[in-house]
C-alpha cells in the first residue's frame, strides 16, 4: 500500500497548495453516510492487516471468490473477515488467511488511478454461505453480478467501514445512499483531463460533497431489482481529494465492463 498512500499524500498537499481538487485514492471515507443495520450487507468483506487493521473491503461472488480493487491487492499475506458488522469484533465473523498468490490483478491495471482497477482473491478455505445466525438470517452470502450495463443513472447504495465527515474511522459498517450516473454524464461532470475511463461508473448528487470519495476502496456499490435483491454495480475505485470538501463525482470500476474477464479467471481457478 505504501505507493499509493505517498500518491494520495502527494495529491492532498497540491490540494492545499493550489485549491485545485486532485485525483487520488479515496482513503476508504465515508462522506454524509450513517450506520447500516446489522447483517444487511452480508456480502462486504473487511480486508485487513495480519495485525488487524482494516485496509479495504472486497465483495464475495462466491464461496471462494471475492472481488475488490486491483489497487487493493498489495500485502503478501493479509486475511479477509466475513459477516463483520463492527470492524475490529471477530465474534461470529468468518476469517480467512490470504496470501498474495491467491490473488489476480487485471493484467492491464498500471497502477495509480485510472482504468482496469480490478482484482480476484481465491479462498483456500471457502466461506460457509449456508451459516445462519441466531436470528435466522444468513450472515455470510455472496452477490449477484449486474444483469446489464448501466446506461444514464439509477439509485445505489454504497457500504464501507471507512472514515466519517470528522476523519474518525467508524467502528460500525456505514452505508450511504446514492444516486449512480454512467460514464457518459460522469465525464461531462469531472474536469476535462480527468481519468475517467468507459470501464466506469459514478456516484454524484450535484452541488453536494454526497459520493465524493465515499466508501472503503475495493467495496461494493450495489443496486437493488425492483424484488429487492441486490447486484454489485461497481467496486470503490478513486475520486478527487480533499474528499469532504470536493464536489465532483466518484469513480467506479463497472463490474458490468469486467464480466467476461472474471468468468474467465473463475475458470482458470477452477480447471
Amino acid at each position: 500500500m505504501k505507493q499509493f498512500v505517498v500518491f494520495l499524500a502527494l495529491a492532498v498537499a497540491a490540494v492545499s497548495a493550489n485549491t485545485i481538487a486532485q485525483p487520488g485514492f479515496p482513503e476508504g471515507r465515508i462522506i454524509n453516510g450513517h450506520e447500516a443495520l446489522a447483517g444487511e450487507a452480508p456480502y462486504i468483506v473487511s480486508l485487513q492487516t495480519t495485525a488487524g487493521s482494516h485496509f479495504c473491503a472486497a465483495s464475495i461472488l462466491g464461496e471462494r471468490v471475492l472481488v475488490t480493487a486491483a489497487h487493493c491487492l498489495t500485502y503478501l499475506k493479509y486475511q479477509a473477515v466475513a459477516a463483520a458488522h463492527g470492524r475490529s469484533n471477530k465474534q461470529d465473523t468468518q476469517v480467512r488467511q490470504i496470501t498474495s498468490s491467491n490473488h489476480v490483478v487485471h493484467e492491464n491495471y498500471s497502477g495509480g488511478v485510472g482504468p482496469f482497477d480490478i482484482g480476484l482473491i481465491f479462498l483456500e478455505e471457502p466461506f460457509n454461505l449456508n451459516a445462519v445466525s441466531r436470528d435466522g438470517s444468513a450472515p455470510v452470502a455472496s452477490i449477484g453480478l449486474p444483469p446489464k450495463k448501466l446506461e444514464g443513472s439509477t439509485d445505489g447504495t454504497l457500504y464501507g467501514w471507512g472514515r466519517d465527515n470528522s476523519g474518525a474511522l467508524p467502528e460500525l459498517l456505514q452505508k450511504l445512499d446514492v444516486d449512480i450516473i454512467d460514464y457518459v454524464l460522469c465525464k461531462a461532470a469531472l474536469p476535462s483531463n480527468s481519468q475517467v475511463a468507459e470501464s466506469n461508473v459514478c456516484t454524484w448528487t450535484s452541488g453536494t460533497t454526497d459520493g465524493a470519495c465515499n466508501g472503503d476502496s475495493g467495496g461494493p456499490l450495489i443496486s437493488r431489482t425492483s424484488d429487492g435483491s441486490a447486484f454489485l454495480i461497481g467496486i470503490v475505485s478513486w475520486g478527487y481529494t480533499p474528499c469532504a470538501t470536493t464536489k465532483y463525482p466518484s469513480v467506479y470500476t463497472a463490474v458490468s465492463a469486467y464480466e467476461a474477464w472474471i468468468d474467465e479467471k473463475i475458470a482458470d481457478f477452477e480447471t
